[in-house]
Order: C-alpha cells, then sequence, then structure tokens
C-alpha cells in the first residue's frame, strides 16, 4: 500500500519533494500552502494531489501518513506539531526548528503519537558521501576536516537576511561532522569569525583532528565541498553533484610531477560517471534527498528507526545553536 503523503510549502523544495515521493513509490495527496495559486499549481502535476491553504483541512481530509515541511524555517514548529499530534510522521527540512528547545520538543511529541520524526540532512546520503565513508579507512587517522560553501543564494539580500542564510547552512557540514566523526560536535571550544554579514569561519580542534566550516555568501563561484585530510591520503567530495574522488596518500618526485594531470583526469572520470548515474535515474537536482525519503518510507512501513535518529538530530540542533551564538557575538567590521 503506498504511502500517502502531503507536502507543506509549494516552493522549489516542495517540488523536489513532491516529485522524489512519486519515484520511491509514494503517493503526493495534498499540497499546502498559504498562497493557494501556488497550492493549486504545484497540486496540478500529480494527478492524486488536491491543494488548500489551510493546513487543518489538509491534515485531516486526506488521510494524510506523512507530511514533508518545506516552508520557511519559522513556520516549521507549528507545521510539525499539528501534523505529530495528529499521529502524521513528519520529514522537514533543516534546520527543524529556529533553536533545539524546539527540536527536542518536537521529538517528545513523535515519540508520545509513536510516530518518526526525520530532518532532511541529505548529504550523508550521496553516493559519493556513502563511498567516501565506505573507503575512509583508506586515508588512515583523519588530521583535517575542511567543510566550504559558497553560495548565490544570498544576491540582492540585506546583511542580516544573509546571515539568516548561513545559519540554515550550517547543518549540512555539522550533518557532516557527526558522520565521519562521531561525537565531535559535544565540543564547545569553537573559534567562530564573521568579518562582514554572510561570511562565516568556525574552527575547532579536538584530540589529533583539525575542523573548519567556511560559508560564504560572497565568494564565488558556487561551491559546496567537503575535504578529509588523513594520514595515507585524501579524500575530495563534490557535495553540490555528488561524487568523490579519493587520492593516495603516496609521495615520489613522479607523483608531485603528474599529480595536477593525474588528479584532474580522476575528477573528470568521476564527474562524468555521476552525471550519466543521475541521468539514468533522473535524480536531476539535491542528490541524497531521494535516497533520504526513501529510507524514511521504508523506516514507516516497517516500523523501524528513522534514517537520521533523534540522538544525531538533537546533536546537530545544539551545535547549531552554539555555532549561532557564537557568530552572533563575532560582530561583523563596521561599513559591511
Amino acid at each position: 500500500m503506498k504511502i500517502r503523503a502531503a507536502i507543506a510549502g509549494a516552493g522549489l523544495m516542495g517540488f523536489w519533494h513532491a516529485r522524489n515521493i512519486a519515484r520511491v513509490g509514494g503517493e503526493v495527496v495534498a499540497i499546502y500552502d498559504i498562497d493557494d495559486g501556488a497550492a493549486r499549481r504545484l497540486a496540478s502535476r500529480f494527478k492524486s494531489a488536491r491543494s488548500s491553504n489551510r493546513l487543518e483541512e489538509t491534515l485531516e481530509r486526506d488521510r494524510i501518513d506523512i507530511l514533508h515541511i518545506c516552508t520557511p524555517l519559522s513556520s516549521h514548529f507549528e507545521l510539525a506539531s499539528a501534523a505529530l499530534s495528529r499521529g502524521i510522521h513528519v520529514l522537514i527540512e533543516k534546520p527543524m526548528t529556529p533553536n533545539c528547545a524546539e527540536t527536542e520538543r518536537l521529538y517528545k511529541l513523535a515519540t508520545a503519537h509513536k510516530v518518526l520524526l526525520c530532518p532532511v540532512h541529505q548529504f550523508p546520503f550521496q553516493r559519493g558521501v556513502r563511498r567516501a565513508f565506505e573507503q575512509f579507512a583508506r586515508i588512515g587517522q583523519l588530521r583535517h576536516f575542511e567543510a566550504t560553501f559558497c553560495s548565490a543564494g544570498g544576491a540582492g539580500r540585506s546583511g542580516e537576511e544573509l546571515d539568516e542564510i548561513v545559519a540554515e547552512i550550517l547543518p549540512h557540514p555539522l550533518s557532516l561532522m557527526e558522520l565521519f566523526a562521531p561525537g565531535s560536535l559535544r565540543e564547545k571550544r569553537w573559534l567562530v569569525t564573521r568579518p562582514v554579514c554572510g561570511e562565516f569561519r568556525a574552527t575547532l580542534t579536538t584530540g589529533d583532528i583539525c575542523f573548519s566550516i567556511l560559508i560564504s555568501m560572497n565568494s564565488r563561484p558556487t561551491v559546496s565541498a567537503l575535504r578529509l585530510l588523513g594520514i595515507t591520503g585524501t579524500i575530495h567530495i563534490d557535495l553540490f553533484h555528488g561524487f568523490c574522488v579519493i587520492e593516495p596518500g603516496t609521495v615520489s618526485r613522479w607523483r608531485k610531477t603528474i599529480h595536477p594531470f593525474d588528479f584532474s583526469l580522476q575528477m573528470l572520470v568521476a564527474a562524468g560517471i555521476n552525471m550519466m548515474g543521475r541521468a539514468t535515474t533522473s535524480e536531476l537536482a539535491y542528490p541524497g534527498l531521494r535516497t533520504l525519503i526513501q529510507q524514511f518510507y521504508k523506516a514507516i512501513g516497517s516500523g523501524s528507526k528513522s534514517p537520521i535518529e533523534r540522538d544525531r538530530a538533537i546533536e546537530i540542533a545544539a551545535a547549531r545553536d552554539l555555532l549561532t551564538e557564537k557568530s552572533r557575538v563575532a560582530s561583523p567590521s563596521i561599513g559591511s
């Protein structure tokens, strides 16, 4: 029996969620948006979907199994609470809520009503990230974790709005830290710098590992990448496209000479194979999202745990709270 899904938010992410629901065997039966026109336009793409600008009508009319929340952050807690309290599973775009306390309240509500709750941290579910995780031992002990995000999504926005976008991107690198260096998010000794609005760098040294997160709304070109440097090699992950390249740590004069050509060839081959794979499966955007949705639906059907469990989600939310608070203290320079 197909899982019956509703989408809250008829924008870009609502479209991609709806498209992937159909791909994994679910059924889009309702689209909710306060903009009735937007809801009707998205619903028209799916023959079984009805639209509404009233949340209560959406949740109570169509025997919904799951609500996908793809609305602005400020509405997440209210929407998720309404669904969970009705015994409806919830998949919610990151960040789950504006703060960790509200995230914890949602998990308590989900437990009370015996339903699943999951944030959309799709990067750990990409093929490239999964391959990197499977081959992680090849680079030996991790020494440096470098996550870089340069986005053009804030063009024309105010300084305050740019900082809000930075805070919304933060769960991405934090979810990857939790994957490759579990337990690292419990550290509190982050150093955060914010030279101008929309620019954020956080560094942390814990044990033998140095962590660096750079998020820039001004640097170009756009980048979404993770580099893992170990004592016997390095993994380069293109998070935007969803593939990785693993470099061995062999050192010789010959390898130094051919490195630019060898590395470029590896990137070209990996990018080409990845593009063909995504074209074949019609995964045209947001690699990892479909896999996460599929695993969440399987968990609902089998009564098993969410693909992102409560403790991991709360750890990420708490670390985000800490870093955003440190970012507020690190005021940008005058004239920014």
